[in-house]
């Protein structure tokens, strides 16, 4: 009878060891306290009073957080571009979501698309940090900003006038970061997609890059031929 038990003690052991393994690629009902912010702790998902959306999709979708370059964290995540957060859905309540730290060693991949924080240039010069997808790789990168800013709702002042909600409107914008030099710190320039903007970062090899343009009809006005060039000119 002892011996049975011990048997039964060691299969019970494999069984559990086996179950945790597998679980490991299972969602996990409540991120890492290293790689979320619990500082305002979860925040319960309720219906927006804004006309439109801040997320380039709503559906809480698979996504993986990448800690220096390793898997951290797997589960159902959205980005949201008015308040530059990526939102991981709580799997224990369904009805909440955590926000991620903001950290340069630390990325997402939502549905695909892979978004980072990288420092640059505002308007008025100073320096800040957001969420930016990655659109190609190399010393020369373009980086897409998401971005939804939200208009005031506006009270109509007499009965001719409508009530205006308020309102999210997408100002999202490209930028270039030129990472050729090492020794110094690189920020992301805003860049609006022209033919002249884009052979402006090519410096010596601007008069080459403009004879690689005219042989392959390049558009540099889209976004896939931009990419397209600034493949060819990192492989030079």
């Amino acid at each position: 009878m002892h011996k049975m038990n011990k048997i039964l003690s060691v299969i019970f052991i494999a069984t559990f060891v086996i179950n945790n393994v597998n679980g490991q690629n299972a969602y996990s009902p409540v991120p890492e306290e290293g790689i979320v912010n619990f500082v305002t702790s979860s925040t319960e998902i309720e219906p927006s009073k804004a006309k439109g959306s801040p997320y380039l999709n709503e559906e809480f979708v698979h996504g993986e957080v990448i800690v220096n370059e390793k898997v951290e964290e797997v589960g159902k995540m959205r980005y949201n571009a008015y308040r530059n957060e990526v939102e991981i859905l709580d799997n224990l309540s369904k009805d909440s979501y955590y926000s991620l730290l903001k950290r340069a060693y630390i990325k997402v991949e939502i549905d695909g698309k892979l978004y980072r924080i990288y420092t640059y240039v505002d308007n008025d010069k100073s320096i800040k940090t957001s969420y930016f997808t990655e659109l190609n790789e190399g010393p020369l990168k373009l980086l897409f900003k998401p971005e939804a800013l939200l208009k005031q709702a506006r009270t109509p002042s007499t009965s001719y006038e409508k009530y205006s909600p308020p309102t999210y409107v997408w100002n999202s914008s490209y930028y270039i970061l030129d990472n050729r030099n090492k020794d110094s710190e690189n920020h992301a320039v805003k860049v609006r997609l022209t033919k002249n903007n884009i052979l402006d970062f090519t410096g010596s090899k601007k008069n080459e890059m403009k004879l690689y343009v005219k042989e392959n009809k390049l558009n540099l006005r889209k976004e896939q031929d931009v990419i397209a060039f600034l493949n060819y000119f990192n492989s030079l």
